[in-house]
């Protein structure tokens, strides 16, 4: 008797299973990118690459989160589907929590306290 070759059918989600395991994390965990460049620019070494570091994680983490939603079918913290108001909610606080880091950093290292 020959052995049949069944395939499973191929859905949405398995296609993009490889590409959620490398964005997810990104915007889940660039906090931790985020604090580090702060951190980086509070110390005062490498003036211009640190501030630009920061602007490239702070972009990093909002593109993430728009591809996660627009593309990988993106949920919230509470399993509901992500939306692109959630996006813009995301977006406005990344950018008011990295001026003020960005502002905290500068103002340590004027005062050369690290």
């Amino acid at each position: 008797m020959p052995a049949s070759d069944h395939q499973p059918s191929i859905d949405s989600e398995s296609n993009s299973g490889c590409l959620v395991v490398l964005v997810r994390p990104i915007w889940i965990f660039g906090w931790a990118g985020l604090i580090f460049c702060a951190i980086y620019v509070a110390l005062g070494k490498g003036a211009i690459t640190a501030d630009l570091m920061l602007i490239v994680v702070t972009l990093g983490l909002i593109v993430s989160r728009f591809i996660d939603i627009r593309y990988l079918d993106g949920e919230t913290w509470n399993n509901k589907p992500g939306t692109l108001k959630h996006w813009r909610r995301y977006s406005f606080y990344v950018f008011i929590i990295a001026g003020a880091l960005y502002l905290l950093a500068k103002f340590i290292a004027q005062k050369n306290w690290l």
